[in-house]
C-alpha cells in the first residue's frame, strides 16, 4: 500500500468528481480500459468519487464524454503538478535548492558542545579543554578522532575518570566523569606520624600508639607532627610504631565590617530596554545601535542557538540583552535593621570562603559582637568548629 502511494505522489494524481445516469457504465469502461481508479466512494447512484493517474485523466475525459457524465476536479498533487507550479519561478526553485545544499553542507561541520556530567568542573574549562585537542565550533567532523582524543585527555587530567565524546547531528556531546579523590591508605604495619590538616587549637587528643607532641591549648600549624610514630620505654628505649590517635582542634573564622546607617541604595523604576543581535559564527548583527536611553541600569544577557531538530544546531545564536533601569535612593536603617543585613552579608561571605554550613551544629559555636558608632555600626561575626585534625603520613 505505501508504495502505491509513494508511486502515485510522484507520478502525480488527480482526485475527481464524476456524476452522471450511466455512472455505472463508466467505471465498467474504465476496468476494461485497464484504468486503476483509486479510493472510489459512491455518494449515490449517480455520483462518484475517485483518484486516478495524472496520466490517466485525458483517456478519463474521453470516458465521461461517451457516458455523458460530469467530471470536476477536486484536487491535483504530486511531483508533476509542483514542478508545473514553479516553472515559472525560477529564482525561488534555485534559492530552496541553494539554501538546501547550504543546509546539507552545514551538517558536516559541528556548531554546538555540551557537556554532561561535570560537577566540580565547569561546563568553559571542559569546552576549552577540548578545543586545544581540535574540538570547537566549526570543526569538520569528519576530522575528529574521538577515541584518540578522549584517551588523551584522560592521560593529561587526573581529575577526570572517564570522557566520551559523542557526536550526533552538528552537536558534540562531551560526557565527563570526575575523579573521586580517595585517601592515601597506609598499611597498619607501616611506620607512620599523625599531622595536621589545618591551623587550628588543640581541644581533646587520645594517643592509642605513639608519642604525642602536642598538649591542649597547644595551637598548630597545618602540616605540624601531633603524634610520632615512636613509641617511648623506660626499658626497652624508642622504636619505631604505626601511630594510633584521635586528635581534635578548634579553628576560628571570623570576619568583621563597618557600615552607616545612611547608604545609597539602587531601586528598580520598572522601566525596560531590549537590545537584540544575532551571530551567525563570528559575524555579528546588531539591530539596536547606540548607546541605553537609561542614565544608571543594570544589564541581563540570555543566547539561544537556533536548531531544526534536537541535534542539528545551526551556526546562528541570538542574543537577547535587556537593560533595567536603576535609581540611587537614600535609605535610613535602623539599629536592628541594619545590623541583620552586615550579618547576613557576613554569613553569606564566611559561607563562600570556608563552606560553614557543612559542620554540624553541636561541633559549631557562632558568636557576634557590634559596636554603635556616631554614624553607624561595627558588627564582627565569629565562629569556633570543633573537628578531626589529624590524619597519618610517613
Amino acid at each position: 500500500m505505501i508504495f502505491k502511494i509513494i508511486y502515485m505522489f510522484f507520478a502525480g494524481y488527480v482526485n475527481l468528481s464524476i456524476e452522471g445516469f450511466f455512472v455505472e457504465r463508466f467505471i465498467n469502461i474504465c476496468m476494461n480500459k485497464k484504468i486503476v481508479l483509486q479510493d472510489l466512494h459512491r455518494e449515490n447512484n449517480t455520483y462518484i468519487k475517485v483518484k486516478i493517474l495524472k496520466s490517466d485523466f485525458k483517456e478519463i475525459r474521453h470516458i465521461a464524454k461517451k457516458t455523458k457524465c460530469k467530471v470536476k476536479i477536486e484536487k491535483k498533487a504530486g511531483v508533476p503538478f509542483y514542478i508545473n507550479k514553479y516553472r515559472k519561478r525560477k529564482i525561488f526553485v534555485i534559492a530552496i535548492l541553494v539554501i538546501a545544499i547550504f543546509i546539507f553542507s552545514l551538517t558536516k561541520f559541528i556548531w554546538n558542545i555540551e557537556v554532561i556530567g561535570n560537577e566540580k568542573i565547569s561546563k568553559e574549562e571542559i569546552i576549552e579543554l577540548v578545543s586545544e585537542y581540535g574540538i570547537n565550533q566549526g570543526k569538520l567532523k569528519s576530522s575528529i578522532n574521538d577515541e584518540k582524543i578522549s584517551n588523551a585527555i584522560r592521560l593529561k587530567r587526573d581529575d577526570l575518570s572517564w570522557i566520551g565524546i559523542n557526536i550526533k547531528g552538528t552537536n558534540a556531546i562531551i560526557t565527563i566523569r570526575e575523579a573521586i579523590e580517595t585517601p592515601e591508605i597506609i598499611d597498619k604495619n607501616e611506620i607512620c606520624n599523625i599531622i595536621a590538616t589545618k591551623d587550628a587549637t588543640i581541644s581533646k587528643i587520645v594517643v592509642q600508639s605513639g608519642t604525642a607532641r602536642v598538649a591542649v591549648g597547644d595551637e598548630v600549624k597545618k602540616g605540624d607532627i601531633l603524634v610520632e610514630g615512636v613509641m617511648e620505654g623506660q626499658n626497652t628505649g624508642n622504636r619505631a610504631v604505626h601511630s594510633e590517635a584521635d586528635v581534635y582542634g578548634k579553628s576560628y573564622y571570623e570576619k568583621e565590617k563597618k557600615e552607616s546607617f545612611v547608604q545609597n541604595i539602587k531601586s528598580k523604576t520598572g522601566n525596560e530596554e531590549q537590545k537584540n543581535e544575532i551571530c551567525i559564527n563570528k559575524f555579528k548583527i546588531n539591530f539596536n545601535k547606540g548607546v541605553s536611553k537609561f542614565e544608571n541600569y543594570d544589564t541581563i544577557s540570555t543566547s539561544k542557538k537556533i536548531k531544526l531538530f534536537s541535534n542539528f544546531y545551526l551556526p546562528i545564536e541570538i542574543k537577547k540583552t535587556t537593560n533595567i533601569e536603576i535609581v540611587n535612593e537614600q535609605k535610613v536603617y535602623s539599629e536592628e535593621e541594619l545590623k541583620e543585613k552586615i550579618e547576613k552579608e557576613l554569613e553569606e561571605e564566611l559561607e563562600k570562603e570556608y563552606e560553614i554550613s557543612k559542620y554540624d551544629a553541636k561541633n559549631k559555636k557562632r558568636e557576634t559582637e557590634v559596636n554603635l558608632e556616631d554614624d553607624g555600626i561595627t558588627v564582627k561575626l565569629m565562629y569556633e568548629i570543633q573537628e578531626e585534625i589529624g590524619t597519618k603520613a610517613n
